[in-house]
């Protein structure tokens, strides 16, 4: 089996696979070797990308909050606590931050549509070189990023609408103006999972990518050693660590090159993923 993380690791910043990778993970694919999907991003998030690749696997979405296929045949959630989203919601929208919150209802705001997507072009063209354009894809296009998008005035409407909230990400235009936000973030029951106060996801801390794939692991009988896990970012290293095939690509951050069993020389734009399942084919594990 082998689980990915999707940006950073499997994507290049167009949402696209390079293809020579794009071709190995087939060719296993086809040998029957089970692909799943681990990322932190939500179904209306990975829609397109499926589609582009035809892919139709399992999915660990909203960094381990959600577990499902992608018809929705079976679909188990790891929502936060509502005291917890709401306390953490009122602390964060007062400092100005712009949240997405990702719950089982699709993606709510605090935010109106206009005022959110104008936030979010923002942030996304901030530090944009001068005359380069945004790639087209669902986080850069109002149909993409805005599909299935509700706006609420406060985090109590949104529980009153009867959504169970799996994620929150947090996103903030001015580092400055948050000095101090972190010493109020103490909520129990919360797992955050960036190491920027610019740039916060916020999750139960009942279940993370690690805490779900284990469990997954496990419901469908694989051994840990028949499990290669690949991922980039902080909120990978819970499903990079105690898997004795775990891969780190080189634009990894530090912390998931410390985990990882393997850090590879390409990155994900060069197609890290695809030197990994070589390696595993130079290992014997695999049969290509």
């Amino acid at each position: 089996c082998i689980v990915c993380d999707l940006d950073g690791t499997l994507m290049r910043p167009d949402d696209g696979i390079e293809e020579s990778t794009y071709q190995l993970l087939r060719q296993c694919m086809d040998q029957g070797i089970e692909f799943v999907i681990a990322t932190g991003r939500d179904i209306n998030m990975v829609v397109d990308f499926m589609a582009k690749y035809k892919f139709d696997c399992d999915l660990i979405l909203n960094n381990g909050a959600q577990y499902r296929n992608l018809s929705g045949s079976f679909n188990d959630i790891y929502p936060m606590d509502d005291k917890a989203f709401i306390d953490i919601a009122n602390i964060l929208h007062g400092y100005g931050y712009l949240l997405a919150i990702h719950t089982n209802q699709g993606k709510y705001s605090l935010h109106d549509t206009e005022d959110f997507w104008e936030y979010h072009m923002e942030l996304l063209t901030k530090n944009l070189p001068e005359g380069m354009e945004l790639p087209k894809k669902t986080f850069t296009t109002r149909e993409g990023y805005l599909r299935d998008f509700k706006y609420k005035a406060t985090p109590e409407e949104i529980i009153e609408d009867g959504a169970k909230v799996l994620k929150i990400d947090a996103r903030h235009k001015d580092v400055y103006s948050i000095e101090g936000v972190r010493s109020q973030l103490n909520i129990e029951g919360l797992e955050y999972s960036s190491s920027y106060a610019d740039n916060i996801e916020i999750t139960s801390s009942v279940s993370n990518k690690g805490i779900l794939l284990r469990k997954v692991v496990e419901d469908k009988g694989y051994a840990m050693d028949e499990v290669a896990t690949f991922g980039d970012g902080v909120n990978d290293c819970a499903m990079l660590e105690g898997f004795k095939y775990s891969f780190a690509p080189a634009n990894a951050c530090d912390k998931a090159k410390q985990i990882a069993t393997y850090t590879l020389q390409k990155t994900n734009i060069e197609g890290a993923v695809g030197e990994g399942i070589l390696l595993l084919k130079d290992m014997k594990l695999i049969n290509m």
